[in-house]
């Protein structure tokens, strides 16, 4: 399934975004580095990508990050447990997902966005997040 991350047509970093770190999880390389690229083009910090929770987890308790991009299917398992965990450490999440509906999510992560995602979109609910 194609993925697009494309961002806007300013390449300008966004004030509110930069600096701040956030952590990629995402098992798809191409995608994971679409993701990485788009969020430091935008100044942010980034973290992984991480293909595995473990990974994420891992990278969450060296880096302290304030933001994670997650998807919710990582190598066939979902990251439900590990979206707790980052929960736990007070970690806002933004869920990207091939799935249409994910309704266990609502009251956990700022958004829950369906792939194909674009940049800008990501880029909107990742600054919602930090307004929270």
């Amino acid at each position: 399934m194609p993925t697009s991350i494309a961002g806007g047509g300013d390449q300008t970093p966004c004030a509110d975004l930069k600096g701040v770190r956030v952590l990629v999880v995402e098992d798809q390389w191409h995608v994971a580095n679409a993701l990485k690229l788009l969020l430091e083009i935008e100044g942010m910090v980034v973290d992984g990508p991480a293909s595995t929770a473990a990974d994420a987890l891992r990278l969450a308790a060296e880096q302290k990050p304030e933001l994670a991009v997650v998807d919710i299917n990582l190598k066939g398992k979902m990251a439900y447990g590990l979206i707790d965990q980052l929960r736990d450490q007070e970690v806002r999440i933004v869920v990207v997902s091939g799935y249409a509906v994910l309704p266990q999510l609502t009251e956990k992560v700022v958004a829950v966005l369906q792939k194909p995602v674009n940049g800008q979109q990501l880029l909107g609910a990742l600054r919602r997040a930090l307004s929270r």
